[in-house]
């Protein structure tokens, strides 16, 4: 903390997620870390709330595909696109 080095650490920690599926790791790290860059996700995620969640990427590869098996990271590049 004194060296200033954390300042990436309190923005991505506040965001911290678990994944809803085993095989949604990948899709939890890309939520993590697009809140914490507090990207807007243009819509709503619960109530007035406009945060990304796992359910919102799905434009790759289906949601039920990773949940049988996961993302590659090809994938998970595009997901981040």
């Amino acid at each position: 903390l004194l060296d200033g080095t954390l300042e990436g650490y309190f923005p991505l920690a506040e965001q911290f997620s678990t994944q809803a599926e085993p095989a949604y790791c990948g899709l939890s790290t890309l939520v993590m870390c697009l809140n914490a860059l507090a990207l807007d996700p243009r819509r709503v995620w619960k109530g007035p709330w406009r945060w990304f969640d796992e359910s919102h990427l799905d434009c790759c590869v289906p949601l039920h595909v990773i949940r049988d098996r996961g993302l590659s990271m090809p994938e998970f590049a595009c997901l981040a696109r």
